[in-house]
């Protein structure tokens, strides 16, 4: 988080990644430090029942949205 919060203070775009059981700690800092806007992609861990195509097709999902993120500097 710390790094996100500086690398975004320095004006270069930046996507933290957390897990999920950390979503709301993460955005509560940022917004305590000053970034309320930073962009947070929260992620949880593969589930073993998932199956591994599910798993794939939300993997590019996320992947497809970070440029949009970065972009337009929008949370998400």
């Amino acid at each position: 988080m710390r790094d996100g919060i500086a690398i975004s203070k320095a004006g270069v775009p930046v996507v933290v990644f957390v897990h999920t059981s950390f979503e709301k700690a993460a955005r509560a800092q940022a917004k305590t430090q000053g970034v309320p806007d930073l962009n947070i992609y929260a992620y949880s861990v593969n589930s073993v029942n998932i199956p591994e195509a599910e798993e794939a097709a939300k993997a590019e999902t996320a992947a497809q949205q970070f440029p949009d993120m970065i972009e337009h500097r929008r949370p998400v």
